[in-house]
């Protein structure tokens, strides 16, 4: 049997009567030809960041996209956001073999940096397993695009982030595109607005496919399989 276990410090989770605190545990194991060799199998953990707003009237907007992209993860694999932690809500998990920790910052956007910052010290996290997931006003309306660094463009959130990392740039990072503002729309109304049903239903479409393309980056990095994802992102909507 091979074994692998990853045991984070102590954290807090919420608990109705009283707090407590608990170690997360990563464990893998599969078998070998014989069960009286044991060998240790050490993984290094993803830290997926989903940028946005916390509360109610943030939810479902063009800067939410990252929060929605993070609820997706978690949906497909299992993994229970319910701790909080640095000032984001995290949930702890694993894509097949590979530890992960997912995390939506509650900072606000333009202290998300903060969040990602201690998270990734608190874990040992290096930067090229930091992946970060937002919005794009530079690329259309449900159009992905996975890089394995980049600089901040206009996006404050992203600036937070690097700024919080000593400047650093060389970590993972998804954006999702929202389009940009229509005629003389105001930058921030447009961000802060809600998908039409059209293009709710592309971004709908985009989770899934963005939820896929983060499977295959954790699992085989930026392997052949990401370039394709990204040339099929870059032409999906064209017509022939």
């Amino acid at each position: 049997m091979i074994c692998s276990t990853y045991t984070p410090s102590s954290i807090y989770h919420f608990h109705a009567v009283r707090p407590v605190f608990r170690k997360p545990r990563f464990r893998v194991c599969s078998s070998t030809s014989s069960e009286n060799d044991r060998f240790k199998v050490e993984y290094t953990p993803w830290l997926i960041v989903g940028l946005g707003n916390p509360g109610n009237k943030y939810h479902g907007t063009r800067h939410n996209v990252g929060f929605e992209m993070i609820d997706v993860l978690a949906r497909k694999e299992g993994v229970l956001m319910n701790t909080i932690q640095s000032k984001a809500l995290i949930g702890i998990g694993a894509i097949e073999e590979v530890p992960i920790l997912l995390a939506k910052p509650q900072t606000y956007m333009n202290f998300s940096g903060e969040s990602v910052a201690s998270l990734a010290s608190h874990y040992r996290v290096p930067l090229r397993h930091i992946l970060l997931i937002y919005d794009e006003m530079a690329l259309p309306n449900g159009v992905l695009r996975l890089q394995p660094k980049g600089g901040q463009g206009y996006h404050n959130g992203v600036k937070s982030v690097m700024g919080n990392l000593d400047g650093r740039r060389n970590f993972p990072r998804l954006s999702i595109g929202i389009g940009k503002p229509p005629g003389n729309m105001d930058m921030k109304a447009f961000l802060l607005q809600k998908f039409s049903p059209w293009e709710r239903k592309q971004i709908d479409e985009a989770l899934e496919q963005g939820s896929e393309a983060v499977k295959t980056l954790v699992l085989s990095g930026f392997s052949q399989g990401i370039s394709r994802f990204n040339l099929v992102q870059k032409y999906k909507f064209h017509k022939v």
